[in-house]
Order: structure tokens, then sequence, then C-alpha cells
């Protein structure tokens, strides 16, 4: 028997788009989603693997939180859920695969998890694959997609809580806070 995952609380719910700034306001508009922080014009990860080969991947990203009330009103009195809007910027990322073939829509769920070796070696006992491997030098923050049979269909992402990363995502979490 596997010893199931341990996961916290989701961080956010990756979501593929075809253009990032078309979601945010379609996203706005249509959701009450936001506020949104970009992450710039280009997010470059030169040093990921995917299905274990390099592969450089580009990516237009921004942040926005969706849902959550802050004044107890319907829906509790909290921040809501983080998006995570993915914009491919080449054709060879498991994002532009995912555009390509089911269009946009969620692609992934992400945690940020304290004991991550841990939770990658439990991964792959549990019969998981590594669809995207950013442990590599280079990469600021830890991070893998996992992918398998047992999820569904869904990608889950595991990002290594450090005080490197709790500073780089320190502005997005606060958009939780935002009224």
């Amino acid at each position: 028997m596997t010893t199931p995952l341990a996961l916290p609380g989701l961080f956010h719910i990756g979501w593929v788009v075809r253009d990032c700034v078309a979601a945010q306001q379609e996203l706005s508009e249509r959701l009450g989603a936001g506020p949104f922080l970009s992450m710039g014009e280009e997010s470059r990860f030169d040093a990921a693997l995917v299905h274990g080969n390099p592969v450089p991947v580009r990516l237009r990203i921004a942040f926005g939180r969706l849902g959550g009330r802050l004044d107890g009103g319907p829906g509790g009195p909290d921040g809501g859920v983080l998006l995570e809007l993915l914009q491919p910027l080449d054709d060879r990322s498991p994002h532009a695969e995912f555009l390509a073939s089911r269009g946009e829509g969620m692609h992934h769920l992400a945690f940020l998890v304290d004991d991550f070796d841990k939770q990658v070696a439990a991964a792959s006992d549990a019969g998981l694959d590594r669809l995207i491997d950013g442990t590599g030098p280079g990469n600021p923050v830890r991070w893998v997609y996992l992918e398998g049979a047992g999820l569904h269909g869904t990608v889950i992402e595991l990002l290594d809580r450090t005080p490197v990363a709790e500073a780089l995502f320190g502005p997005v979490l606060e958009l939780l806070a935002s009224q």
C-alpha cells in the first residue's frame, strides 16, 4: 500500500489561457475575479525538464483572487482562492499542449509544501510521474508538476516552501487579503 501525499491547503489553481490580459478582463467582468498581479511580460524557466528532457518554458503569468468575502457575508470570511493564469509563449510546454488539445481551462492544483523532498518521494512511490521538473539549478524555488492515472486527469504542482518562496509569493498571497 502506498502512502498518500499529505497535502496542505490549496495554494492556487493553475488555469491555462490563450491571452493572459484578455482572460483577466473577462474573469473580472464575468466572475468578479481580481485584483490581478502580473508576473511580467515573460516568465522563463530555462532549467525545466519536461518528461525528463530539457525544455525551456516561456509563459506569461498573472495571479488573481477568485471569490471569497472578507466581510463575513455569503461565501464566508475568507479571501477566496488564487488563480494562476498561464499563457504559453511557445509551443513546447505542457501548457501549450494542454491548450492545443483541451482548450482553455483548469490545468493544475498547486500546493506549497514544507517537506518537498518527502512529498516528491511519496508521489513517486504512488506511481505519479513528473510532467515538469523545476528542481534544478537556476530555479529560485524548487517545483514539480505531477501527473498520473490516479489523479483523474488533474496535474498536481508541488512548490518548496522556503523563505525565498515566501518572499517571491508574498505579494501574490496579499491578493487574498485585498478587498
